[in-house]
């Protein structure tokens, strides 16, 4: 039989683009994948059911019932046989098939007798993985029993896909943030999102205007996706009244968001805030945010007021524009309460992070606080702005 090698090639390096897409390999089990092997191990009786995934060299146990292993050589398992056809792969005696009969875990402690694996995919046909079932005793799935691996199978297909949705939505809403800094000389600014899930509720933003520079910081009540697309349609309406001061902007935003807010019985707070470079004014306003402080030089610092319902609370009209001054060598911070929750989750963490403040530029901060999300994972999104200005020679 003849084989086109490049059109296989081709095809692996496809599968593989999908596979690492999914970003699961190497990751912990997760309750959404083993109650699928769960079921699969009692449904059928068998003593080890898994869903695997196959890399170009390894194949990652994603859900492992009923054996430790978490990683095995693809050329040494059933699983390599089983993506290369979109049928399930049912073996009734692996040592009575040649293909099979010298493989590790036929000769070796396990002792297979009897594999069935259902080929998984994604991203139009690539077969990524494998829902499989494995017995030390020789046997045969009847077809009812074909029928309902297929069903398993097509489950935790669901569950593949829904990773990989979550993996886009995540990259369209990172790519909706500030993709380069304002070119304001003597400042610096820096901005950090980090969700609790793949998506969430917060955002940040800046743009420059003939005015000056224009940042914005926003909570949509809530998490996930139903946050996530929230916060898209109130950073929408803030940027459609943009150009008028900060109060009016908010006021503005109120009036065009009012019936979703109400749709969706959610609330927002949100600190606007537009910057002249030159004097160092701050206009701002503050619906029911009340976390932007500036740090000084010595590490003090002052709160932000804050004067103003969230918006979805708050009636338009409401709120007004204030303003203060950002001194040479002050930092203004504004943050959501996710940041909180990295120190003790009170007001008290205002003066560590003061301290943090102080002795970093704003490129450190958002460096440090990414540190810090990863060792103590807040049940909460946490982002934040930090915007320097630079102390000049005379």
């Amino acid at each position: 039989m003849n084989v086109d090698l490049t059109t296989a090639d081709e095809n692996e390096r496809v599968r593989l683009v999908s596979l690492h897409g999914l970003s699961l390999l190497d990751t912990r089990a997760e309750e959404r994948f083993d109650r699928i092997t769960r079921a699969a191990r009692e449904l059928f009786n068998v003593p080890v059911a898994a869903v695997n995934l196959l890399d170009s060299d390894r194949v990652f146990v994603k859900s492992p019932q009923g054996t430790g292993l978490r990683e095995i050589d693809r050329k040494d398992t059933f699983c390599d046989a089983a993506i290369a056809q979109p049928e399930i792969l049912m073996v009734p005696d692996a040592m009575a098939d040649r293909r099979f009969l010298d493989l590790p875990d036929v000769v070796g402690g396990r002792g297979v007798r009897f594999y069935a694996g259902r080929p998984l995919s994604v991203d139009a046909g690539s077969r990524v993985g494998t829902l499989c079932l494995f017995d030390t005793q020789p046997r045969e799935l009847s077809e009812v029993q074909l029928r309902q691996l297929d069903e398993l199978g097509s489950w935790a297909e669901r569950e593949l896909q829904d990773s990989a949705d979550r993996d886009r939505a995540r990259a369209v809403q990172q790519a909706l943030l500030p993709s380069s800094t304002p070119g304001a000389p003597h400042y610096q600014i820096s901005g950090i999102c980090l969700p609790k899930g793949d998506v969430g509720g917060d955002f940040y933003s800046w743009s420059e205007s003939e005015d000056g520079v224009d940042l914005m910081l926003a909570d949509v009540m809530g998490k996930g996706t139903a946050a996530a697309l929230m916060a898209a349609t109130v950073r929408s309406a803030v940027r459609s009244t943009g150009g008028n001061a900060p109060g009016a902007v908010m006021d503005g935003a109120s009036r065009l968001l009012a019936e979703d807010l109400e749709n969706t019985a959610t609330f927002a707070t949100a600190f606007l805030a537009r910057l002249e470079p030159a004097s160092g004014r701050l206009e701002y306003a503050d619906a029911g945010h009340g976390l932007s402080i500036i740090v000084a030089l010595d590490g003090s610092y002052r709160r932000l007021p804050c004067r103003g319902l969230p918006l979805g609370l708050g009636e338009p009209g409401s709120w007004g524009t204030a303003h203060t001054v950002l001194a040479p060598g002050e930092t203004l911070a504004s943050f959501t309460d996710g940041l909180l929750d990295l120190y003790d989750g009170t007001l008290a963490a205002l003066d560590d992070l003061a301290a943090l403040v102080r002795d970093h530029t704003p490129a450190q901060l958002t460096a440090l606080l990414q540190d810090l999300h990863r060792e103590t994972q807040p049940d909460d999104d946490v982002t934040a702005i930090f915007l320097t200005r630079l102390q000049v020679a005379a």
